[in-house]
């Protein structure tokens, strides 16, 4: 019985949250969490927070592309800055987007069941491979982060001054100029990281463990978002009522 009422709970909380402009999926998950202690001591079993966590959070993603693409859209001109969604919605496709993005995340959820299953398995107890590679983390995670980093190209209108320096390779879609650019704001995310995980904080209403991985999260997810919205001026246009659910087997791979 406890399971069921978390279920409907997060369920219920996920579809609030989901619909609310600039709120991420990680902030909500966040809260739940500082939450949980407060659950507990109201007589909440643990595997029914747990439940309330997942659920809110699962439909927190199907229903977060609503405000995302619906809300905020850029003004036509500015394609380079469209997201799928706006483009989509500028066309009059918003009602498409909508249920492509449902299915997407209907068949993604299908098929990370059996793989949660997978990495049970392999990074559980019985195995041990995550112990194995607990050492080996560090250069794992670098390398990945190298291959993103190289694989990068720009989007920027560099200035000209700075495309005749340089022989025109900092130019649209330059692999050296999206490198040196993610290399960047790679380095400027990793300090504010670590800042943000060891500089002391202070609950200002008395919260035991205050951290400022909250107040970080609300800012660049939540609040960039919603100052991006308000900045917004764009009209947006008459949309078409032409639609299906997309077909599962063109979006399987993709999901996968």
């Amino acid at each position: 019985m406890w399971l069921y009422g978390a279920l409907f709970g997060g369920i219920m909380l996920g579809s609030l949250t989901g619909l609310i402009p600039g709120f991420h999926v990680n902030n909500v998950a966040l809260i739940l969490l500082s939450l949980s202690p407060a659950m507990l001591a109201l007589g909440i079993p643990l595997f029914a927070v747990a439940a309330i966590i997942v659920s809110c959070g699962v439909v927190h993603t199907f229903l977060n592309y609503i405000p995302s693409a619906l809300i905020g859209a850029p003004d036509g001109d500015t394609a380079l800055s469209l997201l799928p969604g706006h483009r989509m919605l500028l066309a009059g496709h918003a009602a498409k987007g909508v249920a492509y993005s449902a299915r997407g995340s209907q068949l993604g959820l299908l098929m990370s069941l059996p793989l949660v299953l997978v990495a049970r398995i392999i990074f559980g107890d019985e195995l041990g491979f995550y112990e194995d590679m607990k050492g080996q983390l560090p250069w794992i995670l670098l390398t990945i982060s190298a291959l993103l980093l190289i694989t990068e190209t720009t989007r920027l209108d560099w200035p000209k001054w700075v495309n005749k320096v340089t022989g025109g390779r900092l130019g649209n879609d330059s692999r050296l100029a999206g490198f040196l650019t993610a290399t960047a704001f790679f380095v400027l995310c990793g300090f504010y990281g670590w800042s943000v995980f060891n500089l002391p904080a202070r609950s200002p209403v008395g919260m035991p463990n205050a951290s400022l991985l909250l107040p970080s999260l609300a800012g660049l997810f939540g609040v960039a978002n919603l100052i991006d919205i308000y900045t917004t001026t764009s009209e947006l246009p008459p949309q078409k009522d032409d639609w299906d659910m997309p077909a599962v087997k063109p979006l399987a791979i993709p999901c996968f």
